[in-house]
Parts: C-alpha cells; structure tokens; sequence
C-alpha cells in the first residue's frame, strides 16, 4: 500500500521532467582542492570561474593552447535531506522500520516531530562538451560550451511519515499535512572569454614581475527545459469499525505545475483526452522530446587577478623550489537570468477526496487497486490548464575571491565565496574553500581540500590523475564528514579528454 501514493504523485513528478540535468563551476583539479578555485583555474575553464585566469600559466609549464573534448564533467547533489548519518544508523543496522524506531528516524532526520517540518536536496549535473582556449604574451582568447540541469526538491515530514507509516491509521489519525515541492532546469551556454594584462611592475616592494590581468566572459543562454510542482495536502486515515481493508482516506489537496514547451503542449493534449475518457494515462501523451529550445537571454562572468613573483620571501626556501607565485584575485560569476516563454501554462487543481472503498472489497488488492484508480481520477489525473505567462530562472550568481601560491610542485589555495541568490546549488549562507595540490614527480597531481559553509555541512574533498601538460586525465570527488547540522553533499568530476598544445 505503500507504493500506492509514491506512484501516483510520480506520474505528475515525471511528467514535469524529461531526464536532462550547480552555483561555483568546478572542474577534477578545483573540486578536488575543495571546490574554490578563483586563483588557479586556468585554459577554458576559466570561463565560468574567472575570466582573468585565461592568462595565466598555473603550473608554469602548460603550452599555450588548451583543447577539451568533452572537457569537463561534473555531478554535485547535498541538502538537508541528504543525511547520511541518519539512514546509516536506521537502514545498515538491522533495524526494523516501525513503531519506536521509526519515530526516532523521523525525528532524527527532520529535528523535531512536527509534521511541517521541511527538508530538501539538489542535485546538479555539468558537462563542458567543448572547450578552448589561446593564452598570449598580452591577452587571451577562449570559447567554451557548457551544459547545465539542476533539480530540488523538498518536503515535510508528512510526506515522510506516509512513505514510512503507509495508509496506517494507527499513525495517520490526525490531520497530517503532505507536502512536497519539485523543480527542474536545464539550460546550455555558449560562451566566448577575453581576457589581458593591464599592468606590469617589475618590482613592488617584496615582489617582482607584478602583473594585473582583468576578463570578461559573456555567454549566449539556451533554456531547455523548466518545471516546478508544488503540492500541498493533507490526510487523515480513519479506522473503519465494518471492515478490515475498507479504511476511511480523506485527502485534501491543491497543487500547481508549471511548465513549458512540449511537456506543456503533451499534458494540454492528455487533459483534452482525460475529459472524454478517464482511462487514460499521461504515459499514453508523454512524448520523451523536451531537449528543445524554449528560452534565450545572455549572462556574464568577469573577474581580475593579480600576479606576482615572491620568491624573495624565505619561505621554506628551496624545499618545493625556487619560484615563488602568488595570486590574488576575484570575480563575479553567472550574472543573468533567462525567462521560458515557449507554451508556459499552469496545470492546476484542487478538491477534497474522500474514499472508503468501492462496497465490495473481499481483499486488500481490491482496496488498494480501487484507491490506485479513484486517485488517478479524481486526483491527480484530473487537473485544468491555464496559461501563465513564463517561468524566469536567476542564474547562481555568485562573488568569489581566492587567493593562491605555487611554489614549484606545491599549490595551495583559499576562497570565498557567497551566493547572490538561492538557484540550483547556490546559498547565501558564504562558503571557504582550502587547498592543497602536490605534483608527485611533476605529472602525477595529488589534490585535497575542504569546503566548510555553503548549502550543506563541512566537505572533504581529493582528486588524483595524469597530468603531463600536453594530457591530462584527473578525477576530483568530494564528501561530507558529519552531516548532521547542515545536511550532506557528494559530489564527482572527470577532465574528460583535455590536450594542450
């Protein structure tokens, strides 16, 4: 019985996202120095962090031109409702769900025991299918492509308790509020870096070959896709005293998606269809081809970063070698917003559902087959169309200041940074990036990090590969340490194939 509800309300879930799928771009090197990267991120990467960074020569022997072939790809999902602790203790243990022990995970999961309670997650996917990039004596050239999804969602611990508890009427009693909140975006970006030295001092006191490089890096947007569910109900499970099956489920509810290009034409025709026969599903309607073209805007990332020599200063002078560089920098990123206005229409309804069986149910199939098919029609199959007009996404702007020193195969890094607004993996709550890279034999990079702040607990990250200069195939992934304050985060990137001549 369990499943009954979960799969109704994913018809309307699934209905509102085809498969397509982050604040602070991130590439293998950066995410595995803890996910900052303003100081170093250099080639077309650059892009999306720091434009400025298009000149410089992070590890001092990179030639001039970088190409990536699928040059970059990311996966990054934390939230609140990400709390490994919790479902290590509950699901690895051998305890079983109910009673007492589910209370406690309920309770544990959400901090507290009241059923408004919310907890969310976001899970964000990044490819960079091309990149380039040509760094001069002067100035700096690049283009890079970049493909975005981020979904979230969120729900109280009404929704939970269903999942837990069931129809149980033992748990479910009292009115129960139910309700649960899903998003998704999706959208590529075409972007062309510049960037070049605006400065140049031989000597500034304890530094030497002192220069300013500044970058700008606008980029076309193409919207994809963009949906949002909003549901809100309550349940109240009354015993029924004439039938061991035929419980009284009484479900008000009032939900609202909004969507765009063919999934709202496809649900517009399955509504059409719904009205003459209710047998129908939005299976028999749902196309599968939403990797359309249903919104265009523009947006920007610049920033400056200033670079010096210090090899002057006696830090452990000579251990990881002779050239000391630092650099200082900052940036702004994704500055923008896009607004889908291909077909945006509302799908809405609302009403109180009140069912006790169909008379004649000898079994708990027949019960729960009944309330299966007296959902779908009166629920969440049965919703009205109603023109909006479009759906605006805010990209996750962010500032960002970083700071680094390589010293020989040594690179360590800090940043911070806090978000403008709350989109996709974006907090306003800042984060600080620590850093730390070692090229084992000069090819073999070594990378650890941490993140602490931001939308989850303290991260942990590490990242290894090849690095020949010419060549480089890495990994990066990150994970939190506790996640029970902030909720968790996990996340992966790969180079991809990335040759530099």
């Amino acid at each position: 019985m369990k499943k009954v509800l979960t799969v109704s309300l994913l018809v309307i879930m699934a209905a509102s996202f085809e498969g397509l799928s982050q604040s602070r771009h991130y590439d293998s090197r950066s995410l595995g120095m803890g996910g900052g990267g303003t100081a170093y991120l250099d080639g077309y990467h650059a892009n999306f962090v720091n434009p400025a960074n298009l000149m410089i020569n992070s590890t001092k022997k990179r030639p001039k031109r970088s190409l990536g072939l699928v040059g970059g790809v990311g996966f990054r999902a934390g939230g609140t409702l990400i709390n490994l602790d919790v479902y290590d203790e509950y699901f690895t243990t051998g305890l079983t769900l109910e009673g007492a022990v589910a209370e406690n995970m309920l309770t544990d999961l959400f901090g507290g025991t009241s059923s408004d309670l919310t907890r969310n997650q976001s899970t964000t996917f990044s490819i960079v299918p091309f990149g380039f990039s040509n760094r001069g004596k002067k100035s700096a050239v690049s283009l890079a492509t970049r493909v975005r999804v981020t979904e979230n969602f969120t729900m109280n611990r009404g929704f939970a308790e269903v999942g837990v508890y069931g129809l149980d009427p033992q748990e479910l009693n009292d009115v129960t509020p139910v309700n649960f909140d899903f998003g998704a975006v999706a959208f590529s970006e075409i972007s062309v870096g510049y960037a070049r030295q605006i400065l140049s001092l031989p000597n500034l006191l304890f530094a030497k070959n002192v220069k300013l490089y500044a970058g700008v890096a606008p980029k076309y947007i193409i919207g994809i896709q963009n949906s949002n569910l909003d549901f809100n109900s309550t349940i109240e499970i009354q015993r029924a005293t004439n039938s061991q099956y035929a419980n009284r489920i009484i479900h008000n509810f009032d939900y609202r998606l909004n969507t765009v290009g063919n999934v709202s034409a496809d649900l517009r025709e399955f509504e059409a269809a719904f009205e003459q026969d209710n047998s129908v599903t939005p299976g028999d309607y749902l196309s599968g081809e939403y990797a359309n073209v249903n919104a265009s805007g523009f947006g920007l990332d610049m920033g400056a970063t200033l670079e010096m020599d210090i090899s002057g200063i006696p830090i452990i002078d000579g251990f990881f070698g002779k050239t000391k560089t630092l650099r200082v920098s900052m940036s702004v990123t994704d500055i923008g917003k896009i607004t889908y206005d291909q077909n945006p229409t509302s799908f809405v309804a609302s009403g109180r559902f009140d069912f006790t069986g169909a008379g004649n149910d000898d079994e708990p199939g027949d019960f729960y087959s009944d309330l299966a098919d007296s959902l779908k029609n009166e629920v969440y199959g049965d919703f009205d169309a109603e023109d909006s007009e479009g759906v605006t996404y805010e990209l996750p702007a962010m500032y960002n200041f970083g700071a680094s020193l390589t010293m020989g195969k040594l690179t360590t890094s800090v940043d911070y940074g806090i978000g403008f607004n709350e989109s996709g993996n974006n907090s306003k709550r800042s984060t600080l990036n620590l850093g730390l890279e070692y090229r084992l034999l000069g090819m073999v990079p070594l990378r650890f990090g941490t993140r602490v702040g931001g939308y989850s607990s303290t991260v942990y990250s590490a990242g290894a590969g090849v690095d020949l200069n010419f060549l480089e195939l890495s990994f990066g992934a990150s994970i939190v340490g506790k996640d029970t304050e902030n909720g968790g985060s996990v996340a992966a990137a790969f180079s991809g194939l990335v040759l530099r001549f």
